[in-house]
């Protein structure tokens, strides 16, 4: 038996990857803790993993601070910083420093065998105290593999490139003191700012799943691959993370048993999401959020694309939308009766029943799930890696996108708006009407399936093997600007840059 260790942030899109492996280690008699704040408990405890909360942990760092969020951003606040991402990264550290003398102590009394972590900025605390005691650890990085962050990054500093907001984040004065506290105490060489080069992770020193197919990951710059060769990390690429289908569980699903009846009705079935962030609360990507004023906001990109499906689906569709949990998303958007609306739904078991269209924002687990059951999508992306998804969906074949509309200032929002709404709706027709979508997308799960999914996760972490880095690192080419490691041969990240930085919402 195997003692093992997650943590993880309790953002849905990485919290859900998490959860089929947490399962599976448990079903086969490991003893697995989990390591989150408070809201993803009750997802973490039915999969049969011991919780523990963060604010328990971290007494340190929330003593006196919000214990409902992440507590770096009640530090830029006490700092006197707006929220933005470059002030988050000039904060990483002062937080760290605070998170790390809890983070030893649970991790000295627990004894994990492994720790699997999120190897992203805001969840350092783990991986870092961890090499300090010598615990081995994996990695689960749920963006489409290590050079992700290149593009992600400068999509939420705005304007601004991943170099300038490094040299911002040196000239920062607690930052830099709080690198030095944290060297001094525990001999943790951290680098003087973050994402360099290329979007690099100082948390991925070791074995790294990934939750994308070689195939599918983001362009690799060779500055970045020879800094993880140079920390040795090795990247494994396992696909997307999905529970397993349950016996009996679909046909006590009503959406599910909808779709059914639509199909022996001859009716064609699309199904909607946009995701949780921008339908949700965040201020920085969220409902309320343009972009600086440079986009309409997430409340009017949401209703026109949702506006948009109900346009093109006529009477022999079904059409069933996620709408998130706003208290009136819909406005006055009129739902036709071929349509179904909830605040969520088991995206994967919908699309393993087989829809005709996925209807998305593009995030990096929808858009894995989407391909992995062979749909074929319309990406209408809102910020960071969407945009790269989007892209991808048109150059794979197994889908259209239609970005995101820039605006010079808010008066010209209605009308975007509206001009947005038809673009969705037209591209929507198109997909639906050509079947080289669907059979690109079909041949696309076929790909997914070799990558191993959660069995290889499991067997990685509950008894990790030596994998080279050679795979990654053998992808690099002289094309383009710099050597971009291109599976799809173009550059995503340079095709993607003017998208990436007009809709960062930093």
């Amino acid at each position: 038996m195997v003692r093992c260790l997650v943590s993880c942030s309790e953002h849905v899109g990485h919290l859900n990857p998490t959860l089929p492996v947490v399962k599976a280690l448990v079903d086969l008699g490991h003893e697995v803790h989990f390591l989150c704040l408070e809201m993803a408990q009750k997802k973490v405890e039915e999969v049969g993993a011991i919780f523990h909360n963060t604010v328990a942990v971290q007494t340190e760092l929330y003593a006196g601070r919000d214990s409902g969020k992440l507590a770096v951003y009640s530090i830029m606040a006490e700092l006197g910083l707006e929220m933005s991402f470059l002030n988050i990264l000039k904060c990483m550290n002062v937080s760290l420093e605070l998170e790390l003398p809890g983070t030893m102590r649970f991790l000295q009394k627990l004894k994990p065998d492994v720790l699997v972590y999120d190897p992203l900025i805001t969840s350092r605390a783990a991986p870092l105290a961890a090499e300090v005691l010598g615990i081995p650890c994996v990695g689960l990085l749920t963006l489409a593999g290590p050079g992700a962050m290149r593009c992600h990054g400068p999509a939420l500093l705005g304007e601004m490139t991943l170099e300038e907001a490094g040299k911002e984040v040196k000239q920062f004065s607690p930052h830099t003191a709080a690198t030095k506290r944290i060297y001094s105490k525990y001999n943790l060489a951290l680098k003087k700012t973050h994402l360099l080069p290329d979007g690099y992770l100082d948390t991925c020193r070791n074995t790294v799943l990934v939750t994308t197919s070689e195939e599918l990951q983001d362009p690799v710059t060779e500055p970045l691959a020879m800094a993880y060769e140079r920390d040795g990390t090795r990247f494994v690429f396992v696909g997307p993370l999905l529970m397993p289908s349950v016996p009996g569980a679909l046909d006590a699903n009503p959406l599910i048993q909808q779709m059914r009846e639509a199909r022996k009705a001859g009716k064609r079935i699309v199904l909607v999401s946009m995701g949780t962030v921008i339908t949700g609360g965040d201020k920085v990507a969220g409902w309320d959020a343009d972009c600086n004023g440079r986009s309409i906001t997430g409340r009017d990109l949401c209703r026109a694309v949702w506006s948009a499906t109900f346009d093109a689906c006529g009477e022999d569709f079904l059409v069933i939308t996620a709408l998130g949990l706003q208290a009136d998303p819909l406005g006055d958007i009129e739902v036709p009766s071929g349509a179904v609306c909830a605040p969520s739904f088991r995206q994967v078991d919908l699309l393993r029943a087989g829809v005709d269209v996925f209807v998305t924002h593009g995030g990096q687990n929808s858009f894995t799930e989407a391909l992995a059951s062979g749909a074929p999508v319309l990406v209408c992306p809102g910020f960071g890696d969407q945009v790269v998804n989007a892209e991808k969906a048109v150059v794979l074949g197994v889908g259209l996108k239609v970005d995101r509309p820039s605006i010079a200032t808010q008066d010209e929002a209605a009308k975007a708006a509206a001009d947005y709404r038809e673009d969705v709706r037209r591209s929507l027709r198109e997909v639906l009407q050509n079947p080289a979508y669907q059979r690109a997308a079909e041949a696309q799960a076929s790909k997914l399936k070799v990558c191993g999914g959660v069995p290889r996760a499991v067997d990685v972490t509950s008894g990790p093997k030596q994998y080279t880095f050679e795979s990654l690192f053998s992808g690099i080419s002289n094309e383009g600007k710099g050597r971009d490691f291109n599976p799809l041969g173009r550059s995503f990240c340079l095709v993607s840059r003017t998208f990436l930085t007009c809709w960062s919402p930093a």
